[in-house]
């Protein structure tokens, strides 16, 4: 049995040290470790060459995007087993040896995840993971998994995140791949289908770290709202005719997802003046409302079915909607400043 570390990077001279050597100082060695340089402008590919012989890497000329680099990476390892692990992520010592021990006592088991810590740019920890807190693997059927990663994405208490996943490299290329036309969430997309091939192990003690800072792509908020509305309305698409997986329950809040991030993109696009934006908001609820006719009205809160009326009686340029939203923006500001004073009370 072997195991692929795979390190996907793009302009990741930041932290790309500290990423490769948590893969080298693994207490159970990996076979080998790669990374795959998406086309980087910085000082990645001169910090990772200074490695040696100790990390495979691949250059490639024009860049492709994240997705396109994790399936050239899956391709490009020989492991039996691959984890990815993103430029600025960590893997904590023993997380390949608990990934081993999980699948020799649970063979057959093709999918292991283990929790993790999210940690700041300086490394220390912003945010365990949910507990209670294990290093006992735990075997759950496909349908078990999917149900409670989609559970922990809306409700912000992931299970686990991307650094802390192994899979077997031949599921990855042959039965359940990451899907580019998943967009921002291509990885949510693979963990809610993957347990249709395979049980899932899991532990939930955390053995990976996700870090979290302004450069990262979840650190950009107000850059990713066109990018999670379209990733959310492709899984709205995707669940029409319903799921092996997920039962109708959880159907309702994948939708529920892509209704809130469609709202996200119209509030963002008033709010900073982005034209193009409100268009495509009110392009993908008119597709929603199409393959789930009434669904987005029956789900919208009053606020925002208020905002959506202004809009729709007066264009892109009125003048009250943006009042309206730059009110509920500052109302907002001061609803979270009060909570961040009260805790620091």
């Amino acid at each position: 049995m072997t195991f692929s570390i795979i390190i996907p990077a793009r302009n990741g001279e930041s932290f790309i040290s500290q990423t490769i050597d948590s893969s080298l100082s693994q207490t159970r060695t990996p076979d080998e470790v790669l990374l795959v340089d998406d086309a980087s402008t910085d000082g990645t590919a001169k910090i990772t060459q200074g490695y040696g012989n100790k990390i495979k890497y691949y250059h490639n000329q024009r860049a492709t995007g994240f997705v396109d680099a994790w399936n050239r990476a899956i391709n490009l390892a020989s492991g039996d087993f691959v984890t990815i692990l993103h430029q600025d992520d960590l893997l904590y010592p023993d997380y390949l040896m608990q990934i081993e021990n999980a699948v020799v006592r649970f063979p057959g088991v093709r999918h292991v995840y283990t929790a993790c810590n999210y940690i700041d740019e300086n490394g220390a920890v912003i945010k365990p993971p949910p507990e209670p807190l294990s290093f006992e693997p735990v075997l759950y059927s496909g349908k078990e998994y999917a149900h409670n990663y989609l559970n922990g994405v809306i409700a912000n208490k992931h299970i686990h995140r991307c650094p802390g996943v192994t899979t077997q490299r031949k599921l990855l290329l042959e039965e359940c791949t990451y899907r580019k036309e998943a967009g921002h969430i291509a990885d949510d997309d693979f963990f809610l289908r993957v347990g249709a091939f395979t049980d899932v192990v899991g532990i939930s003690h955390p053995l990976a770290s996700y870090r979290h800072h302004k450069d990262s792509e979840t650190g950009k908020l107000d850059l990713l709202s066109l990018k999670l509305a379209e990733a959310y309305f492709f899984q709205a698409q995707n669940y029409k005719e319903g799921s092996s997986l997920l039962d109708s329950d959880d159907i309702v809040k994948v939708n529920e997802q892509a209704v809130r991030f469609i709202n996200l993109l119209l509030f963002q696009g008033v709010l900073y003046k982005r034209n193009e934006w409100i268009k495509r908001a009110q392009e993908l609820s008119r597709e929603l409302d199409r393959i789930h006719p009434g669904f987005m009205e029956k789900t919208l809160p009053q606020w925002a079915k208020r905002l959506w009326t202004l809009i729709q009686n007066n264009g892109s340029s009125n003048l009250k909607a943006s009042l309206y939203v730059k009110a509920l923006n500052t109302m907002r500001k001061t609803r979270d400043f009060g909570r961040s004073f009260l805790q620091r009370k």
